[in-house]
């Protein structure tokens, strides 16, 4: 049975595995290797579970524990052009695992009994995607987290999933009324920053309508939002569906000790 774990989930740090007990891959290793080697624990899955670690950009809340989890424990990884570059060259992945190029918004390839499909999003970053995961049980999970527009292109990839753990950053009037500088404002709001709640919310429900039932509301920042918010937001705009009945809607948490999605 697929599985989607959001071991960690806010603008200090993200890693969510998908499988079971008996091995997996986990996107992003965003927290130190204690942290995400006891968040795995903590959910039932050993590390040596995880048999292979992909990445979506190299911004430091997705590659913390990057480094140590591989010397560790000997993972693979597997990163855009652009990303696995600058992971090795600024030694980001022990040399004790392997490291692999993955074909950004290219062709599928197959990984432990799953077939992965990497996508490009728009952000500030030297290289940014999602990743699409058709598990050895025909679910379709994605994973798109850090962008600041949904393009055709995301919306693609987005559509057809049964599952997706999708970003709902900020609401815009915290945003607009926080302390943050005025310049880091402009960026989160860009078309290269983050989802707003209400970004989030009008991409979901297109994706409710077609056929996607389950939903993680991810990123969520600490500063500039609320699970309360980016969860109301959401389902205000889902009030022609059903939760619990059309779809249901889960927002991961910063840490999780247990909360899990299965298909």
């Amino acid at each position: 049975m697929a599985r989607v774990y959001p071991l960690f989930s806010s603008s200090k740090g993200n890693a969510t595995f998908v499988g079971n007990e008996r091995g997996g891959i986990l996107i992003d290793a965003g927290v130190s290797c204690k942290m995400l080697t006891q968040a795995l624990l903590d959910n039932g899955i050993s590390p040596t579970a995880v048999q292979g670690i992909f990445i979506t950009h190299e911004h430091s809340d997705h590659i913390k524990g990057l480094k140590i989890f591989t010397k560790n424990y000997c993972t693979p990884v597997f990163a855009g052009d652009k990303n696995l570059d600058y992971l090795i060259s600024a030694n980001h992945i022990s040399p004790n695992s392997r490291a692999e190029t993955i074909d950004v918004d290219g062709k599928s390839f197959e990984f432990a009994g799953y077939k992965i499909s990497a996508f490009s999003t728009p952000h500030d970053t030297r290289q940014s995607n999602g990743y699409k995961i058709i598990t050895p049980d025909l679910k379709t999970i994605t994973v798109c987290t850090d962008l600041g527009v949904v393009t055709e292109n995301v919306h693609k990839y987005l559509y057809g999933s049964d599952l997706i753990l999708f970003e709902a950053n900020y609401d815009e009037l915290m945003l607009k009324n926080g302390s943050y500088p005025y310049m880091l404002k402009k960026r989160i709001a860009s078309n290269l920053g983050h989802l707003s709640n209400d970004d989030s919310a009008y991409e979901i429900e297109n994706l409710i309508s077609t056929g996607t039932t389950r939903v993680i509301l991810g990123h969520l920042s600490q500063q500039n939002n609320t699970p309360v918010m980016a969860r109301e937001t959401i389902a205000n705009r889902l009030s022609e569906f059903k939760d619990g009945v059309d779809y249901i809607l889960k927002v991961a948490p910063v840490y999780n000790e247990g909360e899990v999605v299965s298909l």
